[in-house]
């Protein structure tokens, strides 16, 4: 049985594919998330300026509710930084666990934040399938991250040797 090993210069075209593709999600996403909080803060701004004060609750859960999504961005955005720094070869390296572990708890706050406003605003969570899984994949992350500064190490113990 013989074992293959990755081609370093696929790899790197890989991590530059995904790091393209992360940044066009991020840039629709955060477009979106605008488009999605710019009603609500016009009519804020115009409701303060006429003195109103009555539409302040409903604009400010319709903010509220977009906390999530804000934070999955943060996930996106530490996507994008992680597999631009794996695009430069430094695989095994602090900064990728570091990085990792980032886009981990990023996931799993957006997925608490999802939980706790969907039980505030709706009295049930939307999506809690979802939610619960988005967190699963966020805490499989934080230890997937103890693993590689693991290995970051033991490659760093390595490097000095030889």
């Amino acid at each position: 049985m013989s074992r293959q090993v990755p081609n370093l210069n696929r790899l790197r075209e890989d991590f530059a594919s995904l790091s393209r593709f992360l940044k066009f999600l991020f840039g629709f996403a955060a477009l979106s998330l605008f488009a999605e909080a710019y009603v609500p803060l016009k009519h804020l701004g115009a409701g303060l300026a006429d003195g109103a004060q009555g539409d302040w609750m409903a604009m400010s859960e319709r903010l509220f509710a977009l906390v999530p999504a804000a934070l999955l961005l943060g996930a996106l955005w530490q996507g994008l930084q992680l597999f631009s720094h794996l695009e430069r070869g430094a695989l095994l390296s602090p900064p990728t666990g570091r990085l990792v572990k980032r886009a981990g708890e990023w996931m799993v706050a957006a997925a608490v934040s999802g939980l706790v406003i969907g039980e505030i605003q709706n009295g049930t969570a939307r999506g809690l399938a979802l939610l619960v899984g988005l967190a699963a994949v966020g805490l499989a992350l934080r230890s997937l991250a103890g693993v590689l500064d693991h290995a970051a190490a033991m490659q760093a113990d390595l490097d000095q040797i030889v």
